[in-house]
């Protein structure tokens, strides 16, 4: 029998947090599948996150429903005759209430009446709103009849303080985060040994992924970027038919879900088994950056200061290379940097890849060139969980922009710079938990040192001869 304490655990807290804020009813809502248009299926199911902190299992069209008076109710769909036939029978009421830890599941059906019991009550709606514009997927057939009073001011404050709670793992979540960096570590590892002039991105994106699922991930975190050559500057990108080269490198963030929790990892590699010139330079300073980043990281510690260090270590980096000119502190002042550097050191991970409560309440994004795609902006506190990918790129729509160009006509060595146009782009990511006195890196098996990227390259392309 699984093992619900933690989820009674939280659920507990989370009422008391809450009673502070409203008094009134709660509903959290799973979500509902998306339909692919001319077919009879659906879109892979993700529930809400929010659902699955405090629920556990995903089942679409369920619902966590609470009240001061009652505590917690689960509704969960029970499958029909038609259903059976053509999607099987899913999650029983019992299957839900051992996993879940709620003394109380009952049917969907039974949830329109909760609703009306609570007529005239404002209720604070959290999880998916798809509840409100397709109430039949939730088993209410009249959902306009009810007149449910949804509290916009207090399910905001609600979702806020559940964002604060996701912040810190607790070690089943952790369990889980590392379930996914294992099998996160087999993908990447076969990449490492697989990958060879000729092969397509999406070949590659094939074999890793076929490795998460051996490795016994549920699915992909994210939808997988692998990209060759100047495709690698491209921060999303999708894989292609476009064979890699020699001379050239890869860039792959892929990584495994276990449990509904992601890894994120990125790792880039030579082609032809060597790192060269230039690539090794950058390769060098960008490790460098990411070493002196996970260093810093401590409770107390503000994200948003670990990503201008970062930043400060790029900008003296490509100074020293000769592709930018000027002390260091000046050029992140300025944003040089971030023409190479352009995102955010990282973000919070967890039940989503860009995982809840990213940035402090009351605190809003820069529009500043350096700071608008930071996505975490807090202090650490011990047992958050985020990610640390410093990287160069070399991004045609910022070095072709003329506006960019002018800014920046005597911080940057535009000739230098522009013979490395289709150089593409390097980032080295992993999975980083705040401990009380420093940092705990759960992807650290995953070869991100040269000479153990070069000997695993040796190793493939030897044997792949």
């Amino acid at each position: 029998m699984p093992d619900s304490s933690p989820l009674r655990a939280r659920r507990d807290a989370l009422a008391r947090a809450w009673a502070e804020a409203h008094d009134g009813p709660v509903v959290v809502a799973a979500g509902l599948p998306v339909p692919i248009a001319g077919t009879d299926q659906f879109h892979d199911f993700h529930a809400h996150g929010e659902y699955v902190y405090l629920a556990g299992a995903a089942i679409p069209g369920a619902a966590l429903a609470f009240d001061h008076a009652d505590g917690w109710t689960l509704f969960v769909p029970v499958a029909s005759q038609d259903e059976r036939v053509w999607v099987g029978s899913g999650e029983s009421i019992e299957a839900a209430a051992a996993a879940s830890g709620v003394e109380r599941v009952l049917p969907s059906s039974r949830l329109g009446g909760w609703f009306e019991a609570r007529r005239g009550e404002p209720i604070a709606l959290l999880g998916n709103r798809d509840i409100t514009h397709h109430a039949e997927g939730y088993g209410i057939e009249n959902w306009a009849a009810l007149e449910v009073d949804i509290d916009g001011y207090a399910s905001h404050q609600l979702s806020v303080i559940l964002s604060d709670g996701r912040r810190a793992k607790d070690e089943s979540e952790l369990a889980l985060m590392r379930g996914a960096a294992h099998a996160t570590l087999a993908g990447h590892l076969a990449a490492l040994r697989l990958s060879r002039s000729g092969m397509t991105e999406r070949q590659l994106q094939v074999e890793v992924e076929a490795e998460f699922f051996r490795a016994g991930a549920a699915r992909t975190a994210y939808g997988s970027i692998v990209g060759g050559g100047p495709n690698a500057a491209v921060l999303h990108f999708s894989p292609t038919s476009r064979p890699f080269a020699d001379g050239e490198l890869v860039l792959m963030d892929a990584a495994a879900e276990w449990g509904g929790y992601a890894a994120d990892v990125t790792r880039c590699w030579p082609v032809s088994g060597r790192f060269e010139g230039i690539q090794r330079d950058l390769y060098e300073l960008v490790l460098e950056v990411q070493r002196n980043a996970i260093a810093g990281v401590r409770p107390g510690k503000e994200y948003r200061e670990l990503h201008m260090e970062a930043g400060l270590g790029i900008a003296a980096g490509l100074a020293d290379l000769g592709l930018l000119r000027g002390a260091p502190q000046d050029l992140v002042e300025r944003d040089a940097h971030a023409i190479f550097f352009c995102h955010g050191l990282g973000h919070m991970l967890g039940l989503a890849t860009h995982d809840a409560g990213g940035c402090l309440a009351g605190r809003t994004p820069s529009d500043r060139f350096g700071l608008k795609w930071l996505r975490a902006d807090l202090p650490l506190e011990a047992n958050y969980v985020v990610t640390i990918e410093p990287g160069i790129y070399f991004i045609e729509a910022i070095l072709g922009d003329p506006a960019v160009r002018e800014k920046y006509q005597t911080e940057v060595n535009w000739e230098r710079v522009d013979a490395l146009k289709a150089f593409g782009g390097i980032r080295i990511e992993d999975d980083v938990r705040v401990t009380a006195d420093g940092a705990e890196v759960l992807t650290s098996a995953i070869p991100k040192q040269i000479d153990e990227i070069e000997e695993l390259r040796r190793e493939g392309l030897v044997a792949h001869a």
